[in-house]
């Protein structure tokens, strides 16, 4: 990640492994326009809190943002959030509850 002065990080918790991984899979293909002004680095990591990854698989979608200014950021994560909410309506319709 290029070192930018403004940072957001977002973890996301998903009710499956399952559904974090599609979010992810789903999201994380997309490229980013202006990498030297705003950075995006997605990840699937276990339940905060868990000591055994075996009974507490990956089921928290984490999003961490570089920018090189506030707005460049605020625009960076609206995109984000308005993905991610695609997303999850897709899986709510679909009831999309396998894991």
């Amino acid at each position: 990640m290029t070192t930018h002065d403004h940072h957001l990080t977002l973890t996301i918790p998903f009710s499956t492994p399952r559904q974090a991984q599609i979010a992810y899979n789903a999201i994380s293909p997309d490229p980013q326009l202006k990498p030297d002004q705003f950075t995006q680095v997605l990840s699937v990591s276990k339940a905060i809190g868990s000591c055994d990854e075996s009974n507490n698989p990956g089921r928290i979608l984490i999003a961490k943002f570089e920018a090189e200014s506030e707005r460049v950021l605020r625009v960076g994560v609206n995109g984000f959030l308005e993905s991610l909410g695609v997303v999850v309506g897709c899986l709510k319709d679909l009831d999309y509850h396998s894991s």
